[in-house]
């Protein structure tokens, strides 16, 4: 009887990391899709984007608005 609720436990806390394993992983930033939004911003020159790409991938919180905005 008391087996069965440690392994119970034991289940629900491997469910339970496997449920943030896979929130880090669907929040990890695309830095190739990023690079491309940056990219495709017209009026600045490839230094000056590339600079800016640089500041968003060192700033999780601005590049996550910069790619809502883009979308």
């Amino acid at each position: 009887m008391y087996e069965d609720d440690g392994v119970e436990k034991l289940s629900k806390q491997i469910g339970d990391v496997a449920l943030a394993i896979q929130s880090l992983s669907k929040n990890q930033l695309d830095v190739n899709a990023l690079y491309a939004e940056v990219m495709k911003i017209e009026g600045f020159d490839e230094i000056t984007l590339e600079e800016a790409f640089d500041h968003l991938v060192q700033n999780e919180m601005l590049t996550k608005a910069f790619m809502a905005k883009k979308c």
